[in-house]
């Protein structure tokens, strides 16, 4: 075997995309078994969903961390570095063991003509067999039936939400989008969903009916959210929690909260206890940037970053914006790939909105400016467009105080590369100070801007 550099490796990983998106499971499927399939060497849970799941899965990871299972956490895209996917007990897969796998498995990779995706998750099957993990919590990439990740045997199948979002893919319509998330529900095996609509809840029941699994919804009976104190309680006939305050900030994490306990409480009754302490231990010290992170620095404006990059996700960040800052605006500097539903987004925006600068993205994906200015109306907000980044930010932070917040917010791509040239500088993460407050539990059993025309 050839030993290569990390360097060679992720360049390797990475020239993939050549082979762009492919849906479907025969590849994927073919190569692990000459991995000896790593991926029926330990419990998993499996989490699809159109907004929330990566959320989810860092929630529940962090509980059964602290419950004292070793864990691996598979989650995509990253922000900064490709190996924040692959996590074991919260820290990144080890540059050695990338090395390894890619010297080992380089030639027959390319034989097989596999993409990035496909390489990235084998990767992170095989290296958490090889750490001996005890249950993997693993969030699909897109839609759920044909989607790489969707080789697993779990134990449980979550779906957080249905909303509309690559839909030149996955469908038009919300029967069609849930048709492809209800297709990681597994034979006899329990599947639980957040609050959907009707027609999705339809093609689920459905689907769980064929194959005889039990579907668990969660129900807003069981559970209430004080927005103002940005607090679920919860109660089951399971477990009864109050009071709980999430480290995620804003009203759709107290849901997305809400949903992972009712995930736990399902755990508890199918073989993988997770004690109250360990639940609320794990809610409280969730560690997932990006998701309206919160930065400050003294004598600077206040930064809110976030990775909401299609309607559902924009009124999230808007909601919670509202909430955190009452009567306030933001100078939002905004990025988006090509393809999504722009206009609805910017409409959302503009609750909150003194003025967009707009940046391309670091990536091919990337819309094009010109093109967005014409298809985009932007009401009374101004907009400037910008090179890059680091310009629309210098000029923003340059004519702005401390009083004064900017938000990034509209892609991966653009909060990972804010928080790679930008995140060590503003090292108070304001977002980490809300859960002082202890929770109750109760078990049972356990520069000028142009004016748009």
């Amino acid at each position: 075997m050839n030993r290569i550099s990390y360097e060679s490796a992720r360049r390797f990983i990475f020239s993939r995309e050549f082979f762009g998106m492919k849906l479907g499971l025969e590849n994927i499927t073919e190569f692990l078994e000459q991995l000896g399939q790593p991926q029926d060497k330990y419990k998993s849970v499996h989490i699809a969903g159109t907004n929330g799941k990566g959320s989810t899965a860092a929630m529940l990871a962090s509980i059964l961390r602290a419950q004292g299972y070793k864990t691996g956490l598979y989650t995509s895209p990253h922000l900064v570095d490709f190996r924040e996917r692959i996590q074991v007990n919260g820290q990144k897969i080890d540059k050695q063991a990338v090395v390894e796998f890619i010297s080992a498995h380089k030639k027959i990779m390319q034989k097989r003509k596999l993409t990035f995706f496909e390489v990235v998750t084998a990767l992170a099957l095989e290296y958490f067999a090889q750490m001996k993990i005890e249950v993997a919590v693993i969030e699909t990439g897109l839609g759920g039936r044909l989607d790489a990740t969707n080789v697993l045997s779990p134990i449980l199948t979550i779906t957080t939400d249905i909303d509309f979002d690559h839909t030149e893919v996955l469908g038009a319509t919300l029967k069609k989008i849930s048709r492809e998330k209800a297709g990681i529900i597994k034979s006899k095996k329990p599947h639980l969903v957040g609050l959907l609509p009707k027609q999705a809840i339809e093609i689920f029941e459905q689907q769980c009916k064929k194959l005889k699994s039990p579907l668990h919804k969660l129900s807003g009976a069981e559970f209430r959210i004080q927005v103002e104190k940005m607090t679920v309680d919860f109660n089951d006939d399971e477990l009864k929690v109050l009071e709980i305050a999430p480290a995620l900030y804003g009203p759709h994490q107290l849901k997305n909260t809400a949903l992972v306990l009712k995930a736990s409480s399902i755990l508890r009754k199918n073989g993988l206890y997770v004690a109250e302490k360990a639940i609320i231990k794990g809610i409280k010290n969730t560690d997932w940037p990006g998701r309206f992170q919160v930065l400050s620095r003294p004598g600077c404006p206040t930064v809110v970053l976030d990775v909401a990059h299609n309607p559902g996700g924009v009124r999230a960040f808007v909601d919670s914006f509202q909430i955190r800052f009452p009567h306030k605006q933001a100078s939002l500097v905004t990025g988006f790939v090509k393809g999504k539903k722009h206009q609805p987004m910017f409409e959302i925006l503009s609750k909150i909105a003194s003025e967009y600068a707009l940046v391309p993205l670091k990536s091919h994906r990337s819309v094009d400016l010109r093109e967005l200015i014409k298809s985009v109306y932007f009401g009374n907000v101004p907009f400037r467009t910008f090179s890059s980044l680091g310009a629309a930010f210098n000029n923003l932070t340059k004519k702005h105080d401390s009083d004064d917040i900017i938000g990034v917010v509209g892609s991966h791509y653009l909060v990972g590369e804010f928080l790679e040239k930008y995140g060590e500088k503003w090292l108070q993460r304001s977002d980490k100070i809300q859960n002082q407050k202890k929770p109750l539990v109760r078990a049972r059993s356990r520069t000028q801007f142009l004016r748009p025309y």
